[in-house]
């Protein structure tokens, strides 16, 4: 039995349910969204300003589906879901924690790793350090620099809250060091508190590193996807699959559209690729490696398993696949650099890609997008992907593609900026 709780959004008086009759046989065109909406606490700028402007877009969009991710708190997902529900009666939203089992938790060999039995930081000595205290000391830096309650006493002062990650690098690096060159235990302590620093407070994050045995999740094992429909939803499943850092799942449910046809939806949200020393690898299905080369051997098991899913799930029903999955093409004349393009690879050699022929490829993460860049970083680089894929559907199924979300309309500090770090894209696609 599942052990994930769902809540599927079903059409109400109140907002107008209707039926969709009136089928027909005529091929439907369906107009389908994925949009990485970035609520993810201190993670990414400008949460506070963004977050009603977010819901606002959506619910003046007239997509057929929507798939969005990164909506990592349960609360944000509720106000999108209310906030929509005229234009988005049906929708599907669930709810994970740390203790929410894999589905398939198999790693590249097939086998299942061993669960953690020790906290991320426990009291243990490592030469001359202990792992808890070198814990304490960087959340203790976070607390004198980064904290949202900077003028708090003891003991409310461990209310507080991190700011921004900007700030923890800026301030803090030197008091993660040892955590961040130590051992595998020590890094996984490392893990434990950068993966706390969205949504913590200082106390929290003491408390569960060095208590909860597998306290290796940002946002409690969270997942931060979720789908939108406009017409009848069922079938809603959600598959979880391996994740370092952050909960990893295949959000699936059946579209019934106007039409009487069915069209299958996978939402996704795939690892992505870190590059950084700053960001080790520390799960158990990096395929041996502890650097950047663990974060593509994830990303390639989680397509991987995602083929394998949607494959025994859809059989030969038509299907879309979408979602922010960390991956893609290098276009040089667009100032578009690859990301882990092998993954692309392996899912481009099963499904098809959903973009029109006349599409010119645009970056979906952009060094221009003053949130994914707010500095402006003049070594930032852009890239594109945020993808739409498809089963079973002919590349003649494809109307029309275009980039979407991607204006500045939220007022920050005397300027705009756009709803999220990503933009969107949307393709039409015609159903038989």
């Amino acid at each position: 039995m599942k052990r994930s709780f769902f809540f599927v959004a079903v059409c109400t008086a109140l907002v107008g349910c209707g039926s969709d009759s009136g089928e027909s046989s005529e091929p439907f065109d369906v107009t389908i969204d994925t949009f990485n909406v970035a609520l993810a606490g201190a993670f990414i700028p400008y949460e506070q300003e963004r977050r009603q402007p977010i819901v606002d877009a959506i619910a003046a969009t007239s997509s057929d589906v929507i798939c969005l991710q990164e909506v990592w708190e349960q609360a944000d997902k509720v106000m999108i879901r209310d906030g929509a529900i005229e234009a988005y009666p049906y929708s599907a939203l669930v709810v994970n924690d740390l203790d929410t089992p894999l589905d398939d938790p198999t790693d590249q060999q097939g086998e299942i790793p061993p669960a953690p039995t020790v906290v991320p930081c426990p009291d243990e000595n490592v030469g001359e350090d202990n792992i808890l205290d070198q814990m304490n000391d960087a959340v203790d830096c976070l607390q004198e620099n980064c904290s949202t309650t900077p003028d708090a006493t003891p003991p409310e002062d461990e209310l507080g809250r991190t700011i921004s990650q900007s700030c923890a690098t800026d301030n803090c690096v030197v008091q993660v060091l040892g955590l961040l060159g130590g051992n595998e235990q020590q890094q996984r302590c490392y893990a434990c508190v950068v993966t706390q620093l969205p949504t913590s407070t200082f106390g929290k994050m003491r408390d569960s590193c060095a208590n909860v045995v597998n306290q290796d999740l940002a946002f409690e094992g969270q997942n931060g996807v979720m789908i939108l429909s406009r017409h009848p939803i069922k079938n809603v499943e959600n598959w979880v699959i391996p994740g370092t850092w952050n909960r990893r799942s295949i959000l699936r449910a059946t579209v019934e559209l106007p039409n009487g046809s069915e069209l299958d939806t996978y939402c996704n949200h795939l690892t992505p690729i870190f590059d950084s020393f700053t960001f080790p690898y520390t799960g158990q299905y990096g395929d041996g490696n502890t650097d950047s080369e663990g974060w593509q051997a994830e990303q390639e098991l989680q397509a991987e398993k995602l083929i394998d899913y949607v494959n025994e799930s859809s059989g030969d029903r038509p299907a879309v696949i979408l979602g922010d999955l960390n991956t893609g093409r290098a276009y040089p004349a667009e100032d578009i650099v690859t990301e882990g393009v092998e993954t692309l690879d392996l899912l481009e050699s099963v499904f098809t890609p959903a973009y029109a022929t006349d599409y010119a490829p645009l970056c979906t993460f952009c060094s221009t997008n003053a949130v994914t860049n707010p500095d402006d970083d003049p070594l930032a680089t852009s890239v594109w992907i945020d993808h739409i894929l498809l089963s079973n559907l002919e590349v003649e199924a494809i109307v029309s593609t275009a980039r979407v979300f991607d204006e500045d309309v939220v007022p920050v500090d005397g300027e705009t900026v756009p709803l999220s770090d990503h933009y969107g894209v949307r393709s039409v696609i015609t159903v038989p």
